[in-house]
Order: C-alpha cells, then structure tokens, then sequence
C-alpha cells in the first residue's frame, strides 16, 4: 500500500535534511567511525577514533549551534595528542569523502522546482561544513536558502528552530512539509502544525509516490 501524506496538497515549501536523505553519509562503523574518519585517518597518519572523539565525542551542541569551533578543537586534539596537524587537512578530506548526493532525490528537487515549490535545507552541521555544502558543493543553487544548526544558533528538534523557519518561509505550519532521516525531527515538526516524511535509506521511490500530488502540479 502507498503511503500517503494528509494535507500535501497545501504544501508550499518543503524543508530537506542533508545528511542522511540528500546526502547519502556514511554510517559509523562498529567502533563509531565514520567512513571520513577513517579516510582521514588514513590519508594523515593519524589515530581516527581518538580524534573523533575528542572533537565529537563532547558536547555536540556547542560545536553544532556555532559556540565552539571545529578548528579549535582540531587543534586542540593535535597539540595534545603531539600531532604535527593542520585542521584544514582534516576539513578537506571530511568535506569531500563525506559528500555522496542522492541521483534520484536530486531529480525531486528539480521537478519540485518546476512546480513552483519552494525548498530550503535544515541541517545540523557546524558553520564550516555547512558553508562548504553551500558554495562549494554548489547546493546553494539547488535550493532557496540552507539553515545550518552553525550559523542560526539552533538545531533540530529544538521548536524554536521550526519557528524560525515558518518565519522565514513567511508560511503557515500546515503549508511546509519536513522531510528528515531522524524520527525525533519529524516528530518536533509534527507537533508544531508541520507536515512530517520519516524518510529511510533507500527510500526515493516511496517519497515520490507521497509527493506526486505536488509534483503533478509541473504538468498542471
């Protein structure tokens, strides 16, 4: 049976998550190392599980809402590890390992956007990556405007970050749709009049169908 979204035929805007839907991110391995952990740490010469959790593994709010800064604790992890490091290495090989856009979801965006409807990026990403998804990886010309958790001071599920949306879309709750690959975000959007997909890897072809309604709107 297709799944269905209620009210879809009112959305005016739908807000993507990046990683985990638009971005296909690797998944931590047994040990919590991401695929761009391991990459760096191979590329470098340096212990990945170590710095992971020295720059992750503490106090994830500050470093996603804009309070501490990636860099620093790079830095930080190097001097005391004793480990000859430039931070922005790191940067540059995390940024591209870990950039893997969905072909089909990319395919959404361009009929969404052919139906006149609008699509922003909310994403809980420090203010350096998010930039990078912006500018360089040129998502800031696939889409209206990327929120990053960084840059705003606020990341999912916090309500006031869907608020700040509806302000700025200058939208009504009812009339965006959340689309994100973590229960609890959708959860929080629901809870404040938005409409919610719980999206799964893999799942492009089951979004589509629940968004026919608006993607028809290209060939109206």
């Amino acid at each position: 049976m297709t799944e269905t979204i209620d009210g879809i035929e009112l959305v005016r805007a739908v807000v993507w998550d990046f990683d985990g839907v638009l971005n296909r991110a690797g998944r931590p391995d047994a040990s919590g190392v991401f695929p761009w952990q391991a990459k760096v740490g191979e590329e470098l010469g340096i212990d990945a599980v170590s710095m992971g959790r020295a720059v992750f593994g503490r106090d994830k709010q500050a470093l996603f809402t804009g309070k501490d800064d990636v860099m620093d604790r790079l830095a930080d992890w190097a001097e005391a590890e004793g480990v000859d490091l430039d931070p922005e290495d790191v940067l540059e090989i995390w940024f591209e390992a870990d950039h893997d856009p969905d072909p089909e979801l990319d395919r959404v965006l361009a009929l969404l956007a052919e139906a006149g409807v609008a699509q922003v990026i909310l994403t809980n990403n420090e203010a350096r990556r998010a930039r990078w998804i912006a500018q360089d990886a040129g998502w800031g010309e696939k889409v209206d405007a990327i929120y990053a958790s960084g840059e705003i001071g606020m990341m999912k599920p916090d309500a006031a970050v869907y608020q700040y949306l509806e302000q700025a879309l200058d939208m009504p709750a009812h009339e965006i749709l959340l689309i994100d690959d973590t229960p609890k975000n959708v959860e929080a959007a629901e809870k404040r009049g938005w409409l919610g997909w719980d999206y799964t890897t893999g799942g492009s072809m089951a979004l589509v169908q629940a968004l026919m309604p608006l993607l028809l709107k290209a060939q109206g």
